[in-house]
């Protein structure tokens, strides 16, 4: 007589050994008194429809170092739809999860980290070596330690403010908005290729105001760089000359070609880029950078006189190259070797003053001067209107200054008398 077939049931895979344990979110039935549950990661919770018509949220809190079970009443049917008691469940549930410090799991096997890594293989390269330097700064000292095991979705409104409070307590507010930027840029990047990301914007965020008193940073007037230029030798002096009367970035500066300068349209074509480490040539900033510039007249002569007798023609083909004629000027040594001793000998201060100084005084210059906006952007080829609105924002325009003057020499009748101070006039009747 054969024996009945025992059917045993099959083993789970096997799993490599780890020096971590983990127990189970529940425990073995044992027979014994169930034991604390240990602490999860995420839930989902339970939505119960009871056969009255009750409706109830049913989840796990934490409590004494123990997971308790919580069953909470929603509405009845009839009182409240199901589509609502639904939302509510969310709503509960999300709050829960927030208290626990907990993340949604990874949305198909993605987590933001992986999503860094496909952005640094498909986006990083096309970006500048500066631009990919400090957003590698900021993902491996802020963001990947925060958001790493999360997934794309999870980093909601209430997250991410959460991360740019803790932040803006020990870093100033411009370095915040550049670590949000890096984060937004990696989330667009996943939506864009079809994982499911969290709709976050910057005006979503409150960052608070600056308390820095100029906003725009270090940088020189028309008189000053006047008189630097006029105390600086070749190739400084042009050098100099050129980023005032430009406005270029230090990187388009030192990349420029002479086969960029159209003396018979009098235009100067700005397409490339120097990076301040490598000194390697790469695009410009942003699309809005590649640009034509006009050349002023006083330029022209400028440019002329130093093609003509001091600029040795070199293989790049470059403007300002370095003495080897083999690549471009470092700017640190631009700075160091050009512009600050001539800052000293003529007693400007030179704290923290470098060649985006010119930048910034000639935006300066021309915004005080009631240039129309749309020149003023154009010159500068800021690709959002608003950051040429802050330049707008911290200038005291010259018509402001002319109103506040005639109100003040209306109101000065006579002479400033001290507080306190007795006086031959009778006193103002109280009547």
């Amino acid at each position: 007589m054969l024996s009945p077939k025992v059917r045993t049931p099959a083993l789970p895979p096997f799993v490599a050994p780890t020096n971590d344990i983990v127990a189970p979110a529940t425990p073995l039935n044992t027979g014994r008194k169930r034991g604390p549950v240990t602490r999860r990661r995420f839930q989902k919770g339970c939505f119960v429809t009871e056969p009255d018509g009750r409706m109830y949220s049913m989840f796990y809190v934490d409590s004494d170092n123990q997971s308790k079970r919580v069953k909470q009443f929603l509405g009845k049917l009839g009182e409240m739809s199901e589509r609502a008691a639904l939302r509510e469940h969310a709503r509960i549930l999300e709050d829960v999860n927030r208290r626990r410090g907990s993340v949604s799991p990874a949305y198909k096997g993605q987590t933001f980290a992986q999503i860094t890594e496909l952005w640094r293989t498909a986006i990083a390269p096309n970006l500048s070596p500066a631009t990919v330097r400090h957003r590698e700064s900021y993902l491996r000292s802020h963001i990947v330690p925060r958001f790493g095991d999360a997934s794309p979705h999870a980093l909601d409104v209430a997250n991410i403010q959460e991360f740019a409070t803790q932040l803006r307590k020990t870093l100033s507010r411009k370095t915040v908005i550049n670590v949000l930027s890096t984060v937004f840029s990696i989330l667009d990047y996943a939506g864009r290729c079809g994982s499911r990301v969290s709709k976050v914007r910057f005006a979503d965020i409150q960052l608070g105001g600056s308390c820095t008193n100029d906003q725009r940073g270090t940088f020189l007037t028309r008189s000053q760089v006047a008189r630097i230029i006029e105390a600086s030798p070749e190739p400084y002096h042009t050098l100099f000359a050129a980023a005032w009367a430009t406005g270029l970035r230090a990187g388009e500066l030192l990349a420029l070609s002479v086969s960029d300068l159209n003396f018979e349209r009098r235009t100067i074509y700005i397409c490339k880029s120097s990076d301040d480490a490598t000194r390697e040539i790469r695009q410009p900033k942003t699309r809005n950078s590649t640009a034509t510039l006009p050349m002023p007249s006083a330029l022209e002569a400028t440019l002329r006189n130093y093609l003509n007798h001091h600029w040795l023609p070199n293989s790049p083909g470059l403007l300002f190259p370095n003495r080897r004629g083999t690549r471009p000027r470092l700017r640190d040594n631009v700075v160091r070797l050009g512009l600050k001793p001539v800052l000293r000998k003529l007693n400007i201060p030179d704290k923290e003053v470098g060649l985006h100084a010119f930048r910034h005084g000639l935006a300066t210059e021309l915004a005080n001067n009631n240039t129309p906006l749309p020149a003023l952007q154009a010159q500068m080829r800021h690709a959002d209107v608003r950051t040429t609105l802050r330049i707008y924002a911290h200038v005291v325009q010259q018509t402001q200054r002319d109103a506040m003057e005639g109100a003040a020499i209306s109101t000065a009748i006579g002479t400033v008398v001290p507080i306190g101070t007795q006086t031959n006039s009778q006193p103002v009747s109280n009547h």
